[in-house]
């Protein structure tokens, strides 16, 4: 009998991983037909997560016999924003009674062409010697 795990995604950007509120998360599977089946579509909240997802998995006990079931279930996820590069991630492991917090990171797109990307000059005001 199947079991679930729940997944939570997490998505930032720099290095500093500040968080991306807005982004788009799809949660899916492949089916037979290699069609993908969506589960679940959210968008990130304030500080750039999900809310938590129950998704199935297969139940512990089947993995425990040599050639057995592997103790997790595959995944895809997209995270797409209008500013950033989308993201995809395949064969996500979700298993049984456990959380999965995924981390993605997000690469901001360049700006488009034409825009004035130059910001003002600041003036240092000259100190008194």
């Amino acid at each position: 009998m199947p079991q679930t795990g729940s997944l939570i995604v997490r998505v930032f950007t720099s290095q500093a991983q500040l968080p991306v509120s807005g982004a788009t998360v799809i949660i899916s599977s492949r089916a037979e037909n290699n069609l993908h089946k969506v589960y679940s579509i959210q968008t990130t909240d304030s500080s750039g997560t999900t809310k938590p997802f129950q998704l199935e998995a297969p139940d512990l006990s089947l993995s425990e016999t040599p050639n057995g079931a592997a103790p997790f279930s595959d995944y895809s996820l997209v995270v797409e924003h209008p500013e950033y590069y989308l993201a995809t991630f395949e064969k996500l492991q979700v298993f049984p009674g456990v959380e999965t917090v995924q981390d993605v990171p997000l690469v901001p797109l360049p700006q488009p062409a034409g825009e004035d990307i130059n910001a003002a000059p600041v003036v240092v005001t000259p100190q008194p010697l």
